[in-house]
Parts: structure tokens; C-alpha cells; sequence
């Protein structure tokens, strides 16, 4: 483990470095803030011995320009100060200090912190190590999923074509033959479904997601995704009823944002059961467009409302309409929205419904 020492006080500083040194540690010195920091900005320390009162720069002073520097290796610091008024301490905290230590000083006392510090910078390492590989591991998930992706996609989409043609055909089809074939033509639409929510999922999550802003209207877009869910919704008995407050056009991705309203839209018809009512509303507050769909269905149970837009979640609520659900709707959602700097929130309470909605700002 490297150790810094500054301290304008030769006494100090000589003492503290022979003590350590014959510790086993690797010491370095310094008379000043600005040699602490060309010397942490050139060795790998782990631990920096500051003293508050310090010409070039004081120990706060030092300690701050750490913490804007390293943001890669954490060094732990200890300051060592004279002051023990409780706003001079706080202020030491705020600054960024790690520990401090009165003088005159206790040598094991200052050993035993340093071994804390060293323990803390341990972990940090650890912690730092497993995220990388964590990083990396995802990195090779969004790549296989996106290459998967792909690659089933067309085949998928040309069973989903064949099977239409079929069902369509002017060559007569036994109730056996329809049976199956819709069965093909449903099942293919579903992983269609599925194949285009994980390409979406693996351009997001690998950096390849470019937002394709242009001033547009929320209100027809809006309207446009109720026309298309609205036959939906009433083969389910299910009706739709709209407040939709004339807004200003502004920038916004019109496919991303048809996405986003599309996936709340779905999911409320999913998940209602027949006979209910779903509200869609559109106004501005704060400057910012608030959309919301509110439906009648069973509600989300309050130990599962954290999982709700995390990916692959399929919840103990089902749809009440043998629908298919891919898991990842929610999920893709969010980053739509968080892409765009707003914000997406629910309400739900058992047995009355779900309120979803989202806030996009207008500048």
C-alpha cells in the first residue's frame, strides 16, 4: 500500500514516513497541497495523511481536487488537525475527508485508521472488479440477444406472411388445417413480438440508441395510438375514453414516444378484464406534456411493484384475455422516456386499477 504524507511540518512528516516505512508501507512526501497532489496524480496512492493548515493549498483544499481528479482509483484520506469545533469538522466531511485525527498524534491510533482505510479501498477494488466483469458480461448478453435477434427475425416474419396467405387463400382449408395454421400465425406474431422488443432492448443497453427528434404533435400522435387500439379494447367490451388537452408542438422522437404509448396503452387492455373502462389524458403541467392511460383492472400487488420495470418480469397478475406478454414492455418504456430527460411513475391499488404515466419536457 503507497501512503502520502504532507505536511509542512518537517518534525511531522519525518516521523510519520520512518514509522511507516518500517511498517512495510511504501511512504511518499510532501511539504505542500500542490506536491500532494502532483504526487497522487503520478503514483497510485491509496492512502493520503493530510494536514489541514498547509501553504499552496490547505488539506480541504487538496482533499477536494482529489475527489474532482480521481475518479477512477479512491484514496482514502485522513486529515490531521489542531481544530476540534464541530463546523470546522463538518466542513472537513463536506470537503470529502474520509477520517480525521487531532494532533498531537497517536501513532497506533493513525495505524488503526489507516488499516480501516485499507480494508474500505480493498472492498472498493473488489466492488469495482465484479462491475467491469458485470459490464462485460452484459456487453456479450446485448450482443448475443441483438445478433439472435436479427437473425430469427426474418425467417419469423416470413412464417408470419405464409400462414396469413394461407388463412386468407381461396383454397379451401378443413376446421382442422385453420386451427393449426392460426395457431402458427399467432404464435409467430408473438415471438415477432418478442424478437423486435429485444433488438430494441440490445441497441439501448449497447450505446446504439439515437433518439430521432423533431418537432411534432403529442395530440395527433396520441390520437393516432387510441384509433389503433380502439377495436382492440372493444372486442374485450372494454371502453376508451379520452381528455386530451391541446398542446404545443415540440421536439420528441415520434416513433420512440408512439412506442412508449403504445406499450402503456397495451398493457392496460392486457390486463383489464371485460366490461371495464380505460381513461387516457394528455395536458401540460410544469411544462411538461403528462400522458397517462388509468384502467379498472386488478391492480399490481405492492410486493411486486418494484420489479415492474425491470427486465423479463412477468408478474402473478395475467392477462385477462390469453394475450401474450413478452416481459419487457415496461422495461423499454422507461428508457424511451429517461432518453428523452422525463419521467415515467405509476399508481396502483389492488382491486381498483393502475395509473401509469409519463412526463416529457417542452423545451
Amino acid at each position: 500500500m503507497k501512503i502520502l504524507i504532507a505536511d509542512d511540518d518537517n518534525t511531522t512528516r519525518e516521523m510519520l514516513q520512518k514509522y511507516f516505512e518500517k511498517q512495510g508501507y511504501t511512504v511518499f512526501s510532501a511539504t505542500n497541497g500542490k506536491e500532494a497532489l502532483e504526487i497522487i496524480n503520478s503514483q497510485q496512492i491509496g492512502i493520503a495523511i493530510l494536514d489541514w493548515i498547509m501553504p499552496e493549498l490547505n488539506g480541504l483544499e487538496t482533499c477536494r481536487n482529489i475527489r474532482e481528479q480521481q475518479t477512477q482509483n479512491y484514496v482514502y484520506v485522513i486529515l490531521l488537525t489542531v481544530k476540534e469545533n464541530r463546523e470546522d469538522l463538518l466542513t472537513g466531511f463536506d470537503a470529502g475527508i474520509d477520517e480525521y485525527l487531532l494532533k498531537p498524534l497517536d501513532l497506533k491510533e493513525l495505524h488503526a485508521r489507516i488499516k480501516v482505510g485499507m480494508r474500505i479501498i480493498d472492498l472498493e477494488q473488489s466492488l469495482k472488479a465484479k462491475q467491469e466483469k458485470l459490464v462485460h458480461l452484459v456487453s456479450i448478453r446485448n450482443k448475443f440477444l441483438g445478433i439472435a435477434a436479427h437473425d430469427l427475425r426474418n425467417p419469423v416474419i416470413s412464417i408470419r406472411g405464409f400462414s396469413e396467405l394461407l388463412l386468407k387463400g381461396k383454397d379451401p382449408l378443413t376446421e382442422e388445417q385453420k386451427e393449426f395454421i392460426s395457431i402458427i400465425h399467432y404464435t409467430s406474431n408473438n415471438m415477432l413480438d418478442l424478437l423486435n422488443d429485444l433488438l430494441d432492448l440490445s441497441q439501448m443497453e449497447s450505446g446504439k440508441f439515437d433518439l430521432k427528434k423533431k418537432q411534432a404533435s403529442i395530440n395527433t400522435l396520441v390520437e393516432e395510438r387510441i384509433r389503433l387500439y380502439r377495436l382492440q379494447a372493444e372486442n374485450k367490451r372494454i371502453a376508451i375514453h379520452s381528455e386530451l388537452s391541446d398542446i404545443p408542438d415540440f421536439a420528441f422522437d415520434y416513433g420512440r414516444i408512439g412506442q412508449a404509448i403504445d406499450n402503456l396503452i397495451s398493457n392496460a387492455i392486457k390486463f383489464s378484464p371485460p366490461g371495464t373502462n380505460l381513461y387516457i389524458s394528455l395536458r401540460v403541467r410544469d411544462n411538461m406534456a403528462v400522458y397517462s392511460v388509468q384502467d379498472e383492472g386488478p391492480g399490481i400487488p405492492a410486493e411486486e411493484q418494484g420489479l415492474l420495470f425491470n427486465e423479463f418480469q412477468r408478474l402473478s397478475i395475467r392477462p385477462t384475455g390469453s394475450e401474450s406478454s413478452t416481459g419487457l414492455g415496461l422495461a423499454i418504456t422507461k428508457k424511451i422516456i429517461n432518453a428523452h430527460n422525463g419521467e415515467i411513475s405509476f399508481e396502483s391499488h389492488a382491486g381498483i386499477g393502475s395509473n401509469f404515466s409519463f412526463r416529457l419536457p417542452m423545451n
